[in-house]
């Protein structure tokens, strides 16, 4: 979901969330995203959508692995988790990571997981991983998707499925049978994408201020 800045991709993730433990489908879920967005997702699992979730940062790792009885996973003892990306830098925390990461992942700030150098290139190597897996439903999250970096555009389509990497450096015609396919996994709106369906006001639309200007003449 590569929706504009504050449009709502932190709600549309969540909704989905919501709509798989509904179902059912899932029991557990985990959400890393950076680490100073740690606690508004917790707050906002909580607030909104009735999910009770626990921080899982280098500060916190230590009292929540305190309250796991012996013989269980952290996961098995909390199934709702936020998790730092600087926590999961490190080999041990990555490899510790994949042993108890639950069925359903959301992947906020997703640009910074993406195949260049140190520690994005850790994260994604920890998610190419995970989307190994083709029973794990994963949502990634991002406003930037491209960043004008074609190579780590395409590494990020590959997490949703590798053949998409192979869209890199060939003219994709708007009939390509994988573009076609792309397009069930990939979505983007813009601000103007939605106007239509808000209430307009003189001042905003939909919390989105609306930019007023006028010409003011003024002597020197």
């Amino acid at each position: 979901i590569a929706d504009d800045v504050g449009i709502g991709k932190t709600i549309e993730g969540a909704l989905i969330a919501r709509e798989l433990l509904d179902r059912g489908d899932i029991q557990s879920l985990a959400v890393l995203c950076p680490p100073h967005l740690v606690e508004q997702w917790v707050d906002e699992l909580d607030r909104h959508f009735n999910i009770h979730a626990e921080a899982l940062t280098s500060w916190s790792a230590p009292k929540l692995e305190k309250r796991v009885p012996h013989g269980k996973k952290l996961s098995d003892i909390f199934p709702f988790l936020v998790v730092s990306l600087d926590y999961i830098k490190s080999d041990r925390h990555r490899e510790y990571f994949q042993t108890i990461a639950p069925e359903f992942l959301i992947v906020d700030e997703a640009h910074t997981c993406t195949k260049t150098t140190g520690a994005k290139q850790l994260r994604f190597d920890l998610l190419k991983r995970l989307a190994s897996d083709p029973t794990r439903h994963m949502v990634l999250l991002t406003a930037t998707p491209h960043s004008g970096n074609e190579e780590a555009f395409y590494n990020l389509l590959s997490l949703l499925d590798e053949r998409f990497e192979t869209l890199q450096g060939r003219e994709v015609r708007s009939d390509d049978k994988l573009r076609l396919e792309l397009a069930k996994h990939f979505i983007q709106r813009r601000r103007k994408d939605i106007v239509e369906w808000q209430q307009q006001s003189h001042e905003r639309v939909d919390g989105f201020p609306v930019r007023q200007t006028t010409e003011l003449t003024y002597k020197l």
